[in-house]
């Protein structure tokens, strides 16, 4: 199984999910092209499709011709793109980016918010750990991601500041996201798909993201609720994530051989 983190953010937030899958699943949590410690992204490549061509890069150097694909954010975003070339046996989509409408305002919110942002990620960029375990910086960026902001254990927060004051294409791909605009297509979704909501993710709400997915995807899709979550629920709670991606695969397998995971 291939786990998919949100922008800005690297494989790091998986570390929960990963230590309760692992023992059962091959699981890889891969840092997507163009974030801290990922592949580089060029700039002719910024995009989603960008990402999700150095991601299928890494997974025909792994020998992974499919896979079953968990992504949050940007990661479900990419998740879409994967299975829409192929290569996902399966989807997990998590609180995914990309429900807004084009050129909405919801669409401007985010990357007006990313841009505001980016002030204290430098500062983290420049002063490092001085800023990235302290709490008072860490609490701007943890607000959005999580409901709970005491649940997320300081660690956790610290590398979140990391991978945020370190992603090398924080501002460039802004203009890019724009120029892709949201998810289009979503009937031709065919691979087993559970779209996978937090109760509480105020970053991309029901009603401004999640809703249009709901009425676009097919029919055969489930949706799933994590309570007494936030927008990154593997940093609240990997234990009722890694809940969820377990029922999900169950779920999928008993409908399609299995090859290869």
């Amino acid at each position: 199984m291939l786990l998919l983190h949100g922008f800005t953010l690297s494989h790091h937030v998986w570390h929960g999910v990963v230590d309760r899958l692992s023992s059962d699943y091959e699981v890889l949590a891969m840092t997507m092209p163009g974030h801290w410690g990922g592949p580089r992204l060029r700039l002719r490549d910024l995009g989603v499709r960008g990402i999700t061509d150095g991601i299928e890069r890494e997974l025909d150097a792994l020998g992974w011709d499919t896979c079953h694909v968990a992504g949050n954010s940007l990661g479900g975003q990419v998740g879409f793109e994967l299975e829409r070339r192929g290569r996902a046996r399966s989807l997990a989509a998590i609180n995914p980016g990309g429900g807004w409408k084009r050129f909405s305002y919801t669409e401007f919110r985010l990357g007006l918010g990313f841009t505001a942002q980016f002030p204290l990620a430098a500062a983290a960029r420049v002063f490092g750990d001085r800023v990235a375990t302290r709490e008072r910086f860490q609490r701007p960026i943890i607000r959005n991601c999580s409901r709970d902001t005491t649940a997320v254990d300081p660690d956790d927060a610290a590398n979140v500041l990391r991978a945020v004051s370190h992603c090398p294409v924080y501002l460039p791909i802004q203009l890019a996201f724009l120029r892709d605009g949201p998810l289009t297509e979503l009937h031709r979704v065919a691979a087993p798909t559970s779209l996978i909501l937090s109760e509480f993710d105020t970053f991309l709400t029901r009603n401004e993201c999640m809703q249009r997915l709901i009425d676009e995807l097919p029919d055969h899709v489930e949706e799933v609720v994590l309570p007494g979550v936030g927008h990154i629920p593997m940093l609240e709670n990997p234990g009722i994530v890694s809940d969820a991606l377990r029922a999900h695969l169950i779920r999928v397998t008993r409908r399609q051989p299995e090859r290869a995971s």
